[in-house]
């Protein structure tokens, strides 16, 4: 892809017609669009890379002070297990968003926020390359069905990319765990010099078992369930007469969004009880009372957290933080969608 630096006006409103054609036509699938005239059209690897770490940005900047409430609410012990699961959005995440605010203000919602915009740009890229990847893999593989596809390549996408920026998720969690009042870590660079001297470099992949375990089904459910739900819609597009409304035309473009918000919320629920034990794996090390907002143990690996918090403080515990983690996760896997889509549109029209 060559657009160069200008466009003339005739290049311009052709790439705009283009546009027009491929956003009129549900997406079937989610690093390609076919247009009504039946031309299918798919990112390479270099593009995915672009709209996915675009989507991320955008991402990272709607969910930060409900990513800072889900990590508190984790990292807390006690009897607060049935209040953590309530729905809809309420009694626990209100209260411990009040006692940041409180206590930190509104920077408290922010802790950890660069590491983030790191982790964000980062695993967005990589994943939808790694996607790409496994999907021009298993397309070789005979008789496979596209569904399976999907589930397979999204569960190797979000492991590769979860494995290979882990210790910026490592990072963003211990920043917003620590109290701005008694911060252990002022700045990345003395984050990354502490946790090598103390913990050595093992202690940046704490919980990454746990991680990979959970976002493998939970990446493979929201692909598999993007594309399925994706395909549906375009199919009912083409094959039931719609006018070719305002309304309809808004609903092309915001589909991206809901399938992949209700992709989100499905698989977050299903997964949710490793992403806990994943953040209480993250702050353990010498530092670990500094990060605890109360008694937390320290564990010796996935297996033996699991066994505790169900034993010590029941197994709703391993729920604390769902309510803000849906509210969290629904628009974050919206936004991820949406821009990516619409990055993906723009490039895909800009060809010549």
């Amino acid at each position: 892809m060559d657009a160069g630096p200008l466009r003339s006006p005739a290049a311009a409103a052709a790439a705009a017609g283009a546009a027009a054609a491929l956003t009129s036509t549900a997406s079937d699938s989610v690093l390609g669009r076919t247009s009504r005239a039946g031309v299918a059209r798919e990112l390479t690897a270099g593009e995915s890379a672009f709209c996915g770490a675009t989507a991320g940005l955008v991402a990272r900047a709607v969910v930060s002070p409900l990513d800072v409430v889900k990590i508190t609410l984790q990292l807390e012990t006690g009897g607060r297990a049935q209040q953590a699961v309530r729905w809809p959005a309420g009694g626990s995440a209100i209260a411990c968003a009040s006692r940041i605010l409180r206590r930190e203000g509104v920077r408290g919602f922010f802790k950890g926020n660069l590491a983030a915009e790191y982790l964000y740009l980062t695993y967005g890229g990589a994943q939808f390359v790694a996607f790409g990847a496994a999907q021009a893999a298993l397309a070789r593989v005979p008789g496979m069905p596209r569904r399976a596809r999907s589930f397979v390549g999204g569960a190797a996408a979000g492991a590769a990319a979860t494995a290979l920026t882990y210790p910026l998720d490592l990072l963003r969690t211990r920043f917003a765990a620590q109290d701005l009042a008694r911060r252990v870590h002022t700045s990345i660079a003395g984050a990354v010099r502490h946790i090598h001297a103390e913990e050595g470099v093992r202690g940046f992949y704490r919980g990454l078992w746990p991680a990979c375990l959970q976002i493998m089904p939970y990446m493979g459910i929201v692909f598999g369930s993007y594309d399925a739900l994706a395909s549906g819609y375009a199919w009912l597009r083409r094959n039931v007469a719609v006018a070719d409304t305002f309304a309809t035309r808004a609903l092309d473009a915001s589909q991206d969004a809901v399938i992949g918000a209700a992709a989100a919320v499905v698989g977050k629920t299903c997964v949710y009880p490793l992403d806990l034990v994943r953040k209480r794996l993250q702050i353990q090390g010498p530092r670990l009372r500094s990060y605890a907002r109360g008694a937390v143990p320290a564990y010796s690996g996935m297996g033996h957290a699991l066994s505790y918090i169900v034993r010590h403080e029941g197994f709703l515990a391993l729920f604390r933080g769902l309510t803000p983690a849906l509210v969290k996760a629904a628009p974050t896997s919206a936004a991820i969608f949406f821009v990516f889509g619409q990055t993906r549109d723009i490039l895909l029209a800009m060809r010549h």
